[in-house]
């Protein structure tokens, strides 16, 4: 399962760390850039540490901070020539792009978007301007390029496989929550590791903040303020609020402190989760976060998606990263609860069908690669 180069990194990649891929683009027969229309003019804030980094990627984006109008459809090998149809739309979680699919940190491992074409799927990806963007920006993108997809395949519907925050932008555009009503063009949505249910990693865990803070991981961060070379200073940009450059990571906050306790041995542990100031930090707490995402979850989880979309879950049950632990609470894949991963309620009340609920062994980056999750992922769209 791990080679030399994974256990040598593997704890650090929950943090995010900027690595491209060597010749990105030369996974995909061809790369175009598009524009919405309906999201003309609208910026997020980028910091130095969540930019676009993959040299391919600027290129073609022609800014390491594109607006927010832009994104980039890739497309696989075959995805005009194989036999299977619907066609596939992979949609990247945060803090990554379209090289999450083929080649993930630069590791070496052959990737979900490979794995299905060999089995015959049609295979595009999404690149979305900010790899932690607004989750209803990421939606209306999702909405274009499922059009665009549909156009080029002369085909009705698309299936949907997505990774951890992207299942949340693509809920938005199912949910009719995005600018474009939905228009009943996707059949299947397969879902790993998405926190249906939300998330408190980034509250839950504050040591991460101070590792993230240090090393400048593309990772968000529960604090405002950090005592760093012996005085407190204001790293906002950096942080989860409303005024930081993560826009879309206080949406897919979720509290889970009533389910799982704390863990009392971490640096600061009650002021992050709850707000104030601490040895080393101030936060602002985690009902200040979810009040700036605009209660996403509560939002999805009344609105429910429509009766004819199947959906299947996987949920990855293995914490550590290598040798490492990385979610202290139970049952998750490092990352992700899997009562989050799991939780279809909402998704379901008007009638949405749940093809498969299934748990493996796995953490949230292997999701993206390992042999049994694509094997898995292929008969969910095939069954």
């Amino acid at each position: 399962m791990y080679n030399d180069n994974y256990h040598k990194h593997a704890g650090n990649y929950h943090l995010n760390p900027r690595i491209p891929g060597h010749s990105s683009a030369g996974y995909w027969e061809k790369i175009e850039v598009y524009r919405v229309e309906k999201l003309k003019g609208v910026e997020e804030k980028f910091c130095e540490v969540n930019t676009q980094v993959d040299p391919d990627f600027i290129n073609l984006l022609g800014s390491d901070r594109p607006p927010s109008d832009t994104y980039l459809l890739h497309y696989a090998p075959g995805w005009d020539k194989n036999r299977l149809n619907p066609p596939v739309l992979l949609i990247h979680g945060a803090g990554l792009d379209a090289s999450s699919f083929t080649n993930i940190y630069n590791l070496g491992y052959k990737g979900l978007q490979q794995r299905l074409v060999e089995r015959g799927h049609k295979v595009f990806a999404l690149t979305f301007p900010h790899s932690h963007g607004d989750n209803f920006i990421q939606g209306e993108i999702i909405a274009d390029a499922i059009q665009r997809i549909k156009n080029l395949c002369h085909t009705p519907q698309v299936d949907l496989v997505t990774h951890s925050k992207g299942g949340i932008a693509a809920r938005i555009y199912l949910s009719g929550l995005a600018f474009t009503p939905y228009r009943g063009d996707v059949r299947r949505i397969i879902m790993l590791g998405v926190p249906n249910l939300g998330t408190d990693y980034a509250f839950r865990n504050p040591t991460i903040s101070y590792l993230i803070f240090m090393i400048g991981g593309n990772g968000v961060i529960a604090w405002d303020k950090i005592i760093y070379m012996g005085g407190m200073i204001d790293i906002t940009p950096r942080s989860i609020y409303h005024d930081g450059c993560f826009p879309g990571q206080s949406q897919i906050l979720y509290r889970f402190d009533d389910i799982y306790p704390l863990d009392t041995t971490q640096q600061d542990w009650w002021t992050t989760y709850y707000g104030g100031t601490g040895f080393i930090s101030h936060s602002r707490g985690i009902k200040a976060a979810i009040k700036d995402g605009g209660f996403l979850i509560d939002r999805l989880e009344r609105k429910g998606l429509s009766p004819d979309i199947e959906i299947a879950v996987l949920a990855g049950s293995n914490n550590f990263m290598g040798i490492i632990p990385i979610q202290t609470a139970p049952l998750s894949d490092g990352i992700v609860f899997v009562d989050s991963a799991l939780h279809t309620d909402g998704m379901t009340k008007n009638g949405a069908k749940i093809l498969n609920k299934t748990i493996m062994p796995v953490n949230h980056i292997e999701l993206l690669y390992l042999k049994n999750v694509a094997l898995w992922v292929h008969e969910q769209l095939t069954a």
